[in-house]
């Protein structure tokens, strides 16, 4: 009997705006069979949570991005909540650069992304000195403490980055952002677990639900192979469906709030600053083309919309179609 499961949590970030790239990442995660998932993470508290970091905490920022990102700490919060998720894996606490980690988490998207100008340019990591040290010598060490006193290691991490012109292509092909993130997201549950699932061990995989939708079933079965899923439950606020890999039993589960799942939240950390980072560039980019000032946007519609009629101008100068910068859908 397996004494070990391998649990996906896969969350995404930028599925709504206009602009910027759509960001899908999954973490895969090793646990002891009896613990209960969607304990864990109050399970890990206090020192992982989902809160800004201030200057007297103690907690790496791990948990629902949208809770962590705000506030004047709230980017430098993602960052180091990034820093310890990517670092776990790599054993290297301080990545060297964005592009050096989409190297290794993303390879399908990193030459794409070279392609695109405002996209083009490697930005150095976020300077969070002072309380990064402190974090490194006290709350990282406590939080590797906890998580091995659980029985609990991350063992894999994989995201798929999509730039504006290649979301629209993929929307044209599949028919729409729905669908397409149901694509993504599935794609690298595939992935994760080709790389990673033993023999018998349990598998589970938590995704938020996506756009609406109920079924799954197509999807589950175009990403494995045609694999027959069995249907346990759909409706508004679960999915869930059963089938057997490659001789393990395998769970996928969708729900309403799905980063409540701690394996979830870690991906929605990761990929929030993986969208967040690239939005700096974006804005960077188009600012440093323009005349006037233009204030940066977050890419959703009704300030993008305003950012949009800012740089009309800057993009018919550069000969960059609309297509190029802005999503259909």
């Amino acid at each position: 009997m397996p004494k070990t499961k391998l649990i996906i949590g896969i969350d995404e970030a930028g599925y709504g705006p206009n602009m910027g790239p759509l960001v899908v990442s999954a973490t895969a995660w090793r646990s002891p069979l009896e613990l209960d998932v969607c304990e864990l993470g109050q399970m890990l508290s206090p020192e992982f949570q989902a809160k800004p970091l201030r200057k007297d905490s103690k907690h790496v920022p791990v948990g629902d991005s949208k809770l962590i990102n705000h506030g004047r700490t709230g980017q430098a919060s993602l960052h180091l909540g990034a820093q310890f998720l990517l670092g776990t894996i790599a054993k290297s606490r301080r990545p060297q650069s964005l592009d050096d980690v989409l190297a290794r988490i993303s390879p399908e998207d990193c030459e794409r992304l070279r392609q695109v100008p405002w996209y083009r340019d490697s930005c150095p990591p976020k300077d969070c000195s002072g309380v990064a040290w402190e974090l490194e010598k006290s709350s990282f060490h406590d939080a590797e403490k906890k998580m091995a006193l659980l029985g609990l290691e991350m063992v894999d991490v994989r995201a798929r980055v999509i730039d504006e012109p290649e979301f629209n292509q993929l929307v044209d092909r599949i028919g729409n952002k729905s669908s397409l993130l149901s694509e993504l997201s599935l794609n690298l549950a595939r992935t994760i677990i080709d790389r990673n699932a033993a023999v018998d061990e349990p598998i589970f995989v938590y995704c938020d639900k996506h756009g609406g939708r109920n079924r799954y079933q197509p999807f589950l079965m175009a990403s494995f192979d045609q694999e027959w899923f069995s249907v346990v439950a759909e409706g508004q606020r679960r999915s869930e469906y059963q089938a057997n890999w490659a001789g393990s039993p395998m769970t996928i589960q969708f729900q309403v709030d799905g980063d409540s799942i701690f394996p979830s939240a870690a991906s929605s950390i990761l990929c929030k600053w993986i969208r967040e980072e690239h939005m700096l560039k974006l804005n960077a980019f188009w600012q440093s083309k323009s005349d006037g000032f233009i204030a940066p946007t977050a890419g959703y519609y009704v300030d993008a919309i305003r950012f949009s009629k800012e740089i009309e101008s800057v993009s018919q100068k550069l000969n960059l179609s609309r297509d190029s910068w802005w999503r259909k859908k």
